[in-house]
Protein backbone atom coordinates (compact mmCIF):
# COMPACT_ATOMS: atom_id res chain seq x y z
CA UNK A 1 0.00 0.00 0.00
CA UNK A 2 2.75 2.26 0.69
CA UNK A 3 4.05 2.98 -2.97
CA UNK A 4 0.68 3.42 -4.07
CA UNK A 5 0.05 5.69 -1.64
CA UNK A 6 3.12 8.05 -2.36
CA UNK A 7 1.96 7.82 -6.34
CA UNK A 8 -1.17 9.37 -4.58
CA UNK A 9 0.50 12.27 -2.72
CA UNK A 10 2.98 12.50 -6.19
CA UNK A 11 -0.02 13.16 -8.15
CA UNK A 12 -1.48 15.74 -5.78
CA UNK A 13 1.53 17.99 -5.37
CA UNK A 14 2.73 16.64 -8.96
CA UNK A 15 0.65 20.75 -10.86
CA UNK A 16 2.46 22.74 -8.24
CA UNK A 17 5.94 22.06 -9.46
CA UNK A 18 7.67 23.65 -12.50
CA UNK A 19 8.94 20.62 -15.51
CA UNK A 20 12.32 21.00 -13.93
CA UNK A 21 11.55 20.22 -10.33
CA UNK A 22 8.98 16.92 -11.28
CA UNK A 23 12.12 15.72 -13.20
CA UNK A 24 14.23 15.93 -10.42
CA UNK A 25 11.92 14.83 -8.01
CA UNK A 26 11.21 11.50 -10.32
CA UNK A 27 14.87 10.87 -10.34
CA UNK A 28 14.78 11.28 -6.64
CA UNK A 29 12.09 8.70 -6.44
CA UNK A 30 13.45 6.17 -8.87
CA UNK A 31 16.67 6.33 -7.29
CA UNK A 32 15.65 5.96 -3.75
CA UNK A 33 13.32 3.09 -3.87
CA UNK A 34 15.93 1.65 -6.20
CA UNK A 35 18.27 1.76 -3.65
CA UNK A 36 15.78 0.57 -0.78
CA UNK A 37 15.08 -2.32 -2.70
CA UNK A 38 18.98 -3.32 -3.42
CA UNK A 39 19.12 -3.09 0.54
CA UNK A 40 16.08 -5.21 0.84
CA UNK A 41 17.09 -7.75 -1.42
CA UNK A 42 20.75 -8.14 -0.26
CA UNK A 43 19.64 -8.25 3.13
CA UNK A 44 17.36 -11.16 2.57
CA UNK A 45 19.91 -13.12 0.39
CA UNK A 46 23.03 -12.58 2.32
CA UNK A 47 22.60 -11.11 5.70
CA UNK A 48 19.23 -12.44 7.18
CA UNK A 49 20.03 -16.16 6.41
CA UNK A 50 23.48 -16.14 7.83
CA UNK A 51 22.04 -14.29 11.12
CA UNK A 52 18.69 -16.57 11.35
CA UNK A 53 21.27 -19.18 11.28
CA UNK A 54 23.66 -17.91 14.13
CA UNK A 55 20.72 -17.16 16.22
CA UNK A 56 19.20 -20.52 15.67
CA UNK A 57 22.17 -22.26 16.43
CA UNK A 58 23.68 -20.00 19.61
CA UNK A 59 22.92 -21.75 23.17
CA UNK A 60 23.92 -20.17 26.26
CA UNK A 61 24.67 -24.01 27.87
CA UNK A 62 23.21 -27.20 27.33
CA UNK A 63 20.58 -26.90 29.90
CA UNK A 64 19.01 -23.68 27.79
CA UNK A 65 16.76 -24.43 24.97
CA UNK A 66 16.17 -22.05 21.83
CA UNK A 67 13.01 -21.51 21.23
CA UNK A 68 12.28 -19.19 18.18
CA UNK A 69 8.94 -17.70 18.13
CA UNK A 70 7.08 -16.33 15.18
CA UNK A 71 6.94 -12.95 16.85
CA UNK A 72 10.72 -13.07 17.24
CA UNK A 73 11.52 -14.31 13.92
CA UNK A 74 9.05 -11.14 11.84
CA UNK A 75 10.55 -8.88 14.90
CA UNK A 76 14.12 -9.47 13.64
CA UNK A 77 13.14 -9.99 9.68
CA UNK A 78 11.43 -6.72 9.35
CA UNK A 79 13.65 -4.57 11.60
CA UNK A 80 16.89 -6.16 9.81
CA UNK A 81 15.41 -5.94 6.74
CA UNK A 82 14.02 -2.14 7.29
CA UNK A 83 17.27 -0.85 9.04
CA UNK A 84 18.60 -2.05 5.66
CA UNK A 85 16.58 -0.65 3.31
CA UNK A 86 16.88 2.42 5.33
CA UNK A 87 21.40 2.26 5.10
CA UNK A 88 21.15 2.20 1.71
CA UNK A 89 19.46 5.48 1.20
CA UNK A 90 22.78 7.52 2.39
CA UNK A 91 24.20 7.60 -1.23
CA UNK A 92 20.85 9.25 -2.15
CA UNK A 93 20.99 11.74 1.27
CA UNK A 94 25.10 12.40 -0.06
CA UNK A 95 23.62 13.28 -3.43
CA UNK A 96 21.01 15.62 -2.32
CA UNK A 97 23.01 17.55 0.68
CA UNK A 98 26.08 17.87 -1.82
CA UNK A 99 23.11 19.99 -4.34
CA UNK A 100 22.74 21.53 -1.58
CA UNK A 101 26.13 22.58 -1.12
CA UNK A 102 26.13 21.20 2.43
CA UNK A 103 29.39 18.51 1.70
CA UNK A 104 31.89 18.30 -0.91
CA UNK A 105 33.77 15.13 -2.26
CA UNK A 106 37.15 16.06 -0.07
CA UNK A 107 34.52 16.03 3.31
CA UNK A 108 34.22 12.74 2.19
CA UNK A 109 38.48 12.19 1.96
CA UNK A 110 38.93 14.36 5.08
CA UNK A 111 36.30 11.98 7.40
CA UNK A 112 37.14 8.50 5.83
CA UNK A 113 38.85 6.84 8.92
CA UNK A 114 36.33 8.27 11.39
CA UNK A 115 33.62 6.70 8.68
CA UNK A 116 35.12 3.48 8.61
CA UNK A 117 34.98 3.71 12.63
CA UNK A 118 31.50 4.69 12.48
CA UNK A 119 30.23 2.46 9.95
CA UNK A 120 31.63 -0.45 11.73
CA UNK A 121 29.81 0.21 14.83
CA UNK A 122 27.19 0.89 12.76
CA UNK A 123 27.32 -2.83 11.72
CA UNK A 124 27.62 -3.73 14.98
CA UNK A 125 24.21 -2.05 15.90
CA UNK A 126 22.21 -3.65 12.93
CA UNK A 127 23.04 -7.24 13.57
CA UNK A 128 21.73 -8.86 15.73
CA UNK A 129 24.24 -11.32 16.30
CA UNK A 130 28.06 -11.05 17.82
CA UNK A 131 29.92 -13.31 15.52
CA UNK A 132 32.76 -11.13 13.73
CA UNK A 133 31.79 -12.83 10.15
CA UNK A 134 28.81 -11.22 10.36
CA UNK A 135 30.19 -8.08 11.21
CA UNK A 136 32.26 -7.99 8.29
CA UNK A 137 29.62 -8.81 6.12
CA UNK A 138 27.46 -6.18 6.93
CA UNK A 139 30.59 -3.67 7.10
CA UNK A 140 31.59 -4.01 4.25
CA UNK A 141 28.69 -3.08 2.18
CA UNK A 142 28.26 0.25 4.09
CA UNK A 143 31.68 0.99 3.22
CA UNK A 144 30.95 0.19 -0.49
CA UNK A 145 27.90 2.92 0.13
CA UNK A 146 30.27 5.60 1.44
CA UNK A 147 32.17 5.38 -1.26
CA UNK A 148 29.71 5.23 -3.61
CA UNK A 149 28.10 8.66 -1.81
CA UNK A 150 31.65 10.02 -2.04
CA UNK A 151 31.82 8.93 -5.64
CA UNK A 152 28.24 10.63 -6.52
CA UNK A 153 28.71 14.31 -4.85
CA UNK A 154 30.56 16.96 -6.59
CA UNK A 155 34.29 18.01 -6.41
CA UNK A 156 35.37 20.90 -4.27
Amino acid sequence: GCPYLLYEIWRFVKPAFYANERKAFSLAFLLGGSLFYVGLVICYLFIFPITLRFLIGYQVSGHVVNQLSLTSYMSTFLNLHLVFGLVFEMPMVALILSKMGLITRGFFKRWRRHAVVLLVFMAALITPTGDPFTLALVSVPLYLLYELSAKLVRKA
